[in-house]
This record gives C-alpha cells, structure tokens and sequence, in this order.
C-alpha cells in the first residue's frame, strides 16, 4: 500500500505588493500572485521608490527654504539690535520690519519692534504690532501688559484693566501685572484696590522697590505720614534700590517731612532726592521752600535762581525771593516763618 507523504510542499516566493492579474484559464476574480522577480513586481517596487524619493527631495526642497528664510531673518534681527546699541533706533526699526516680513511667526522679533516704536514714541504702530501679539499668541502676558500700559498712559482705564486681568490670569503671581493692577486702581480713584494690591506684592516680594514707593506715596496722600516715614526709612536701608529709586524715595521722604514742618529734615532729603537731569522748576521751588523754611538762604536763592530762569513769571519764586532779598543777613542764619503767597506743598 504506497505511503502518504507527510512533508508541506515548499510554496513560492511571492510578492505581496504584487499586483494580481485574471489567469487565462481560471474562473473569473482567481487571482494568481506573481513572484517577487517577476518583471510586474519589479515595475511596482520601482514606481514606489520613485514615489519615496520625490517626497524625500521635495522635503528636503521645503527645508532648506525655511532653513534660508529663518537664517535671513534672524540675521536681520541681529542687525536690528545692534543698530539699536549704536543708537541708531530708525535703522532698527527698518531691519525689524524686514525680519517680520521673511518671518511673519516669530513672536520675538514682533515684541522687540513693538517695544523699540513703544520707546521712539510711535504708538500707534506699537498698538498694532501688540494687538497682532494678543490675538495669535493669546499665552504671552507680555503682550497683554504692555498694551495694558500704553492704554493706560493714554487715558483708556477700563480697557487697560481688562488686559492687565488676563495677563494676570495666565500668571496670578506676576508681580509686574500686579504693580500694573494697582497703578491703574490709581489711575481710576480706586485707592482701596491699590493699597491692597501694593500689600498683596509686599507679601509675596518684600523687596520690590517700585511697590514700596507707590504704597508710601499713597499712604502720604491719606494722611498716614509715620507709616510712609518707616516703610521709606527701611527702603533707603534695606532694599537695594537704582539711582532713580533712591532718588525718588528720598524725594518723598522729604515732602513727608515737610507736611510735618520738620524742615531741616526736609531739607536734606529733599536736596539728596533731586533729579540731577530732569529736576524740574516745580522740584526747585519746593526744595527752595523747604531751606528756606529751615533757614539755608544761600541754597533757598539758588534754587529760586533756576526757577526763574526756567520760568520767569512764576509768582511764588518771586515772593520768595523778595522776602529773602528783604531780610537782614543775620536773620537769615534760622529757620524762617514767612510763607510765601500762593504756596502749596505738593
């Protein structure tokens, strides 16, 4: 009796991404799968490398395009910023614009044009290229708080506070969105929200100068002078401050003096609290007043002298400067109660 054979007959070698085609003799749909060395199968692997190779060059076609364009363009914003540090803020602008123009997405080179028109007073561009920010990169707050204060400087209060909020609601703990919050509560009368804001960043960051400042001065206008006087002592002692900041806190440390008629005191805060560049004659004028009052004549006229010369018709300056010019020199040598007409301590 013949055996079965038990060994699996060996199947061809067959192409899978074959294409099939109808045997002559077959039923109609009986597919017959071609070798893999079949003239067919070859045409097929050939078409699809082709097909792969395109797509490979034609990225790499789209590559270095954006490699060149991004290339072109931060070449340009280099330009542009070292235009800026030579002084040359209009050649800036110009290599700023070019850059955006070869690269429309970058949002930095948006922010440093909008600053630079911000800072060479051409605002409404800068509102253009900010509310450009704000709309397709709703996640920067930078955007969001420097239109904030350019609407602010520009008197739209309500508008200013809604973006100084979202900014503040990306990030609840900026300290810079908050201090902006309570300049605008100033700005708005809403002296309550600012005085809570100011404390609310004290908390958070005692050290923040520009808060300490703004939170003394409105303790000042709501008559609270021995807590402006600490928080103004400790500032000057223990908050590392710019020349502009310290400047600006010995200048209220003295007009505090002066709205409690400690003169001499006044007086020397007042004298170290000056601008140096931008003094300006109302600055003079009260300086002068309070060494009058402290009897320092020699500096009362000097300063009056400024005063005048920067506006001769300014009637207080001239009543001052009459009664000094009035009085014998002996007299001049302590502190002088006669008050000019017309003056006010700001």
């Amino acid at each position: 009796m013949p055996r079965l054979s038990t060994s699996i007959p060996r199947s061809p070698k067959i192409n899978m991404l074959a294409p099939s085609r109808l045997s002559s003799g077959g039923r109609l749909g009986q597919r017959v799968i071609e070798p893999a060395n079949s003239p067919g199968a070859r045409r097929c692997c050939a078409c699809l490398a082709g097909f792969w190779i395109v797509a490979v060059l034609s990225g790499c076609a789209w590559w270095r395009e954006y490699r060149d364009t991004f290339a072109y363009s931060q070449g340009l914003y280099r330009r542009a910023i070292e235009n800026e540090s030579k002084g040359k803020p209009a050649e800036a602008v110009a290599l700023l614009r070019q850059s955006i123009e070869a690269n429309p997405d970058d949002p930095e080179i948006r922010w440093e044009l909008a600053r630079l028109l911000l800072d060479q007073g051409q605002t409404a561009e800068a509102l253009r290229e900010l509310r450009y920010l704000v709309k397709h990169f709703p996640d920067d707050s930078r955007a969001y708080m420097s239109l904030a204060r350019t609407l602010l400087q520009r008197g739209r209060y309500d508008d200013a506070a809604e973006l100084a909020d979202l900014a503040l609601d990306l990030d609840a703990r900026n300290t810079e969105g908050l201090v902006l919050r309570a300049q605008i509560a100033e700005a708005r009368g809403d002296t309550p929200l600012a005085l809570e804001t100011y404390h609310h960043i004290l908390l958070q960051q005692p050290e923040n100068a520009e808060a300490r400042i703004r939170l003394a001065r409105l303790e000042m206008e709501q008559g609270d002078h021995r807590c402006a006087a600490a928080l103004l002592r400790e500032t000057l002692a223990n908050v590392p401050l710019t020349a502009e900041q310290a400047g600006a806190t010995h200048w209220l440390l003295g007009m505090n003096f002066a709205r409690e008629e400690r003169w001499q005191e006044a007086a020397a805060a007042l004298a170290r609290g000056l601008p140096r560049e931008h003094a300006t004659a109302q600055h003079r004028y009260e300086l002068a007043y309070a060494c009058y009052r402290a009897g320092d004549s020699q500096r009362a006229k000097m300063e009056l002298t400024q005063v005048l010369h920067t506006e001769p018709d300014n009637s207080p300056a001239k009543a001052m400067l009459a009664e000094l010019d009035s009085l014998p020199e002996t007299r001049l040598q302590f502190p002088l109660t006669v008050v000019p007409t017309n003056h006010t301590i700001h």
